[in-house]
């Protein structure tokens, strides 16, 4: 209802303005025919029927359609605007999604990176512990076969 209201005020201010422009003898719109029953002072029978009101009226007609063509464009454009809106919208909420469970899955990752690393130095030393264990061994077992008499008391190994 607000656009047929606005539509029918900018046709009648465009119908004044065109009337002005006739009384004044300026032509807003060159229409040849209209020229033509102009230039002949008379009209001739074949252009009697196009006298100036008829041809303003068409003319404002035309702007009519040319105008309510105008405000059904730049209402889709709005719609097509505010429709890209809210895809953007929707976009940069999955993104921001997508954010949130990257860096809980990164957060996750990392503490799984630290106890692996922890497992790792503790069974670096315990590694080394055993290796000098296994090195103490083969010392007390190479003096073994080089003094076969001095056996180790089985106090030590108790």
């Amino acid at each position: 209802m607000n656009l047929e209201y606005h539509t029918n005020t900018m046709q009648a201010n465009q119908m004044s303005e065109l009337q002005y422009l006739l009384q004044s003898n300026l032509d807003p719109f060159p229409n040849p025919l209209y020229q033509l029953c102009s230039a002949a002072q008379e009209p001739s029978p074949k252009w009697a029927c196009l006298s100036s009101n008829s041809t303003t009226s068409d003319e404002a007609e035309e702007m009519s359609i040319i105008n309510e063509r105008k405000q059904r464009r730049m209402i889709s454009n709005r719609e097509s605007a505010r429709r890209s809106r809210m895809r953007k919208q929707r976009h940069l909420d999955e993104l921001w999604s997508q954010v949130v469970c990257l860096r809980n899955e990164n957060q996750h990752l990392m503490e799984k990176l630290n106890h692996a690393l922890e497992t790792h130095d503790r069974l670096l030393r315990e590694n080394a512990q055993v290796k000098e264990e296994a090195s103490e061994l083969r010392h007390m077992l190479a003096n073994m076969h080089l003094n076969p008499n001095h056996l180790p008391s089985t106090s030590q190994f108790h």
